[in-house]
């Protein structure tokens, strides 16, 4: 794969589509944490009492959700002074593919975001 130009180009797409795909992984982790919390918060469970607890969240999810929508915006962002088709697709394709797929999920399979009173931490 070495021999051609053509691979560099090839794993450039890999490395931009799966770095993207990451942040997204990332930023879904940071924010399904930030409902547990809203949710255990409005329950009135301490979290304190859990056998691992940290005193920096929901802090440092909000923290880290920022940061990776800012690495998701800004990904590719010199594709816009040296415009090509393919590094551009590379570099912005992931946003929309991630949005289709949660959507179509989300009708698919008629479910919905939980409010915090909905949620389920005690049986």
């Amino acid at each position: 794969m070495n021999i051609s130009s053509s691979a560099e180009t090839v794993f450039n797409w890999f490395v931009n589509l799966s770095t993207v795909a990451g942040f997204f992984g990332w930023a879904s982790i940071n924010l399904t944490y930030v409902f547990f919390y809203r949710g255990m918060k409005y329950q009135g469970i301490d979290r304190t009492k859990f056998h691992y607890w940290n005193r920096f969240q929901p802090w440092l999810s909000l923290w880290g959700l920022t940061w990776c929508i800012i690495f998701i915006i800004i990904n590719g962002f010199y594709v816009f002074w040296d415009f090509n088709v393919s590094t551009f697709l590379t570099c912005c394709i992931n946003v929309p593919l991630f949005l289709a797929l949660y959507v179509s999920w989300k009708v698919v399979k008629k479910t919905r975001i939980w409010k915090p009173n909905e949620m389920v931490f005690v049986m």
